[in-house]
């Protein structure tokens, strides 16, 4: 039945009469002997069939690849393993296992062995919906399942990404960072006894857990009070693996404080350069459930009334003392290993809650001034932008400058500056 439908689009009748449309069109195939076979899609409507024959004819016109149905067919499971040999080599052990785990967990058992032309935007919003794990975890796997259905995308297997447009839900927001105070790192410190020094290093260097671990007594120079981040040994699945750091910006030199000299000194003296800088009570690599045995981490922290707190804590505590110590933004960055100053200021936006606060102190103290300027002289405040502040007041009342008199002055700078 060719009816009124445009040339190069069938309709037909399935079996219970609903109309179908066919479009018919060439792809490639080395194995025919004109390198050229024909295949065809199907589609519920004729609006469809049109837009897809047009995308069709756009391919051929140009002389790109055209879309072939037929790849379709290959299910996600060998899809995930061509994802898995281009992008495993190019992100951290830990993150990828964390990928694996998403991968066998949940999308594999789902997914695994659908063919991709056969999974829908609703069957991925379907399969997040009823995922019963934390929101972070949720919106993680549907990154990966985005992801890999992108590869199969990208290989001309299907027309377009089902898990675009999918909504994880609600993201809450992220808790606060809990900040330690300089006399708080130093009272867990005496806590954790023979082990306080790796609280120490650890709050004035804001060294992740894998960089403490993989620091080597080379990459530490006492004599110019630097230290180099050039690997990491994170655990994963119980092993430690020893690589490069987490991301290229990662790879770091972070200046040393007296404190820190002080803590490393007895650490490093005497010892090979390729030994671990920092290692357990008897020698061997640091854990860090181990170490917070050796450390008597829980009892420490119930003694300095500290908890909830967690080791990674400690690296948010060096990012807000260095802000403290007067570092701006690009120092923090770089020091923690960054990729930019965004991550930055978005990671540690509640650190400029403060400055907030003094942003109003100032326009209040803006305000004074101008209010003191004109009841004191009776003129109006200076229009130069570059309002008297309260020092410069006294100094113009003690010198006598025009327009003041000490006698009858006196009581009302007294009130307007210590008041």
């Amino acid at each position: 039945m060719a009816g009124n439908t445009p040339r190069g689009i069938r309709k037909r009748l399935n079996a219970a009469g609903a109309p179908r449309y066919q479009v018919r069109y060439l792809v490639r195939d080395p194995t025919s002997a004109s390198g050229w076979v024909e295949t065809s899609a199907t589609f519920a409507t004729l609006r469809e069939a049109k837009a897809f024959k047009a995308e069709r004819d756009n391919e051929a016109a140009l002389g790109t690849r055209r879309f072939d149905p037929r790849l379709g067919r290959i299910t996600l499971a060998r899809i995930w393993q061509q994802y898995s040999a281009s992008k495993k080599p190019a992100v951290s052990p830990k993150t990828w296992s964390g990928y694996t785990q998403h991968w066998q967990l949940r999308i594999a058992p789902h997914f695994g062995h659908i063919p991709v032309d056969e999974i829908s935007r609703r069957n991925v919003q379907q399969f997040v919906d009823a995922l019963t794990v934390g929101p972070w975890a949720k919106v993680s796997t549907l990154r990966l399942l985005r992801s890999v259905l992108e590869v199969a995308r990208e290989d001309g297997r299907i027309h377009h990404n089902p898990a675009h447009g999918v909504s994880a839900g609600r993201i809450p927001e992220r808790e606060r960072h809990r900040y330690l105070t300089a006399p708080q790192v130093a009272a867990l410190a005496g806590a954790c006894k023979d082990q306080g020094d790796v609280v120490t290093i650890l709050a004035y260097t804001g060294l992740r857990w894998s960089e403490l671990v993989g620091l080597r007594v080379g990459d530490i120079d006492l004599t110019t009070r630097r230290l180099h981040v050039r690997r990491a040994a994170p655990e994963v699945e119980g092993r430690i693996i020893i690589g490069p750091p987490k991301t290229r910006a990662a790879k770091r030199t972070v200046p040393l404080p007296q404190i820190v000299i002080d803590a490393l000194t007895p650490r490093i003296t005497g010892r090979q350069p390729d030994q671990p800088a920092i290692t357990s009570p008897n020698g061997s690599m640091l854990r860090s459930n181990n170490w917070r045995r050796h450390a008597h981490w829980s009892q420490a922290l119930r003694t300095t009334k500290l908890a909830p707190l967690t080791i990674h804590d400690l690296r948010h505590t060096y990012a807000s003392l260095a802000r403290k110590s007067g570092a701006d933004l690009r120092y923090v960055q770089k020091t923690m290993g960054h990729s930019t100053p965004t991550v930055t200021a978005n990671v540690y936006s509640d650190l400029y809650s403060d400055e907030l606060d003094q942003v109003a102190t100032n326009l209040d103290r803006l305000h004074t001034t101008a209010t003191v300027n004109t009841t004191i002289t009776g003129q109006e405040p200076d229009k130069t932008n570059q309002p008297w502040s309260p020092q410069t007041v006294f100094m113009q009342f003690r010198e006598g400058g025009p327009g003041w008199d000490r006698t009858s002055d006196l009581p009302r700078v007294k009130r307007t500056l210590f008041h």
